[in-house]
């Protein structure tokens, strides 16, 4: 048991491999949010184990473990009515994916995104460079993605995946004098993630139960072109290599009662160089029920602490996952309903 935890603490050097030497910035940042109830109940903490068809945003090499069909829908709401604003800002995200195996081709994956947040207060000046006061006094922002992904085995214990992506969405309801100054603006993006698995048990008995995934998110991609701006730039998306681990000791107690726990951490180095860190745990007993929690952390202090949990409960092919996240701003709870056929 020494020598497979001081494997493991050995192995955790991996997360740091693809960190300082990327610079990023913040476009995109709606694909931040992360999906499905499951994994942002674990703080996010996903890339090593995407088992599921939410792989097509996590890592798409994880679609390989989708033996047969596997479809999910994910719902959120809320108004943010403690915001000490003059009227409750709200939101809508909506997630849906899909995935299955087709035999000696692999595992193929899609999936939908929406998130929209309307009646977003704004106060204008008496003047606007000039102008006239805005008509309407808010408005709203939507962000659509859509996502395919492919999967395969290319060696025992060697998993990899293509994703593409694309993106577009703006603001709604922004209108101003006869000039111009300021009006509803919108963007397009395409972009390529890779993605890959490595079992390392699989190649020594004393790692037992230890996995690693990276995603090279946006390893091609478009930049994000604006439309109606001013200068309609097209801003440049980073390479953003997240790496994560996820760790299932093989326990004898656990095996002996068909249950299952394991353990995840993720680095994001998005935000470098406020590195992301992602901590989570799930535990599943006797493959019915499950409950997970996690953590989110910011190395350089950009933000608090984000503390999340969750459970599931799984019925012949069905299964129920909840998520509470307590995000800085204010605190969302997800739901979602899938089904293995």
């Amino acid at each position: 048991m020494n020598r497979r935890w001081g494997g493991l603490l050995a192995a955790t050097a991996l997360l740091g491999l693809c960190r300082a030497s990327w610079a990023t910035d913040y476009t995109n940042e709606v694909l931040q949010i992360g999906v499905g109830a499951r994994p942002l109940g674990m703080g996010g903490a996903f890339v090593a184990l995407a088992d599921d068809s939410s792989a097509v945003y996590w890592n798409p090499a994880g679609l390989t473990a989708v033996k047969h069909m596997d479809v999910q829908a994910v719902q959120e709401g809320r108004q943010y009515d403690n915001l000490n604003l003059n009227n409750d800002v709200g939101s809508r995200y909506t997630f849906v994916s899909g995935a299955m195996t087709v035999p000696r081709m692999g595992s193929f994956g899609m999936g939908f995104m929406r998130f929209g947040v309307q009646d977003i207060p704004y106060v204008p000046d008496q003047t606007l460079n000039g102008t006239a006061p805005i008509v309407g006094n808010s408005f709203q922002t939507q962000d659509f993605a859509v996502m395919g992904a492919w999967g395969n085995q290319f060696y025992p214990g060697i998993r990899a995946g293509l994703g593409v992506k694309w993106l577009t969405g703006g603001t709604i309801g922004l209108s101003s004098a006869s000039n111009g100054a300021l009006q509803d603006a919108g963007y397009n993006y395409y972009g390529a993630d890779l993605g890959l698995m490595a079992d390392i048990g699989h190649f020594t008995s004393t790692l037992e139960g230890l996995s690693f995934g990276v995603n090279f998110q946006d390893i091609l991609n478009s930049g994000v072109a604006w439309h109606g701006t001013p200068t309609n730039p097209v801003e440049t998306v980073d390479i953003n290599p997240k790496t994560g681990l996820a760790y299932t000791p093989p326990l004898g107690f656990l095996k002996d009662s068909d249950s299952k726990w394991t353990i995840l951490a993720d680095v994001d180095p998005k935000y470098s160089p406020d590195t992301l860190f992602h901590y989570g745990t799930e535990f599943w007993y006797k493959d019915t029920l499950a409950l997970r929690g996690g953590v989110r952390v910011f190395a350089g202090g950009l933000q608090s602490d984000e503390y999340s949990m969750g459970a599931s409960v799984r019925i012949f092919f069905l299964q129920v996952d909840y998520a509470y996240i307590n995000y800085e701003l204010t605190p969302m709870q997800y739901l979602s309903l899938g089904a293995t056929f």
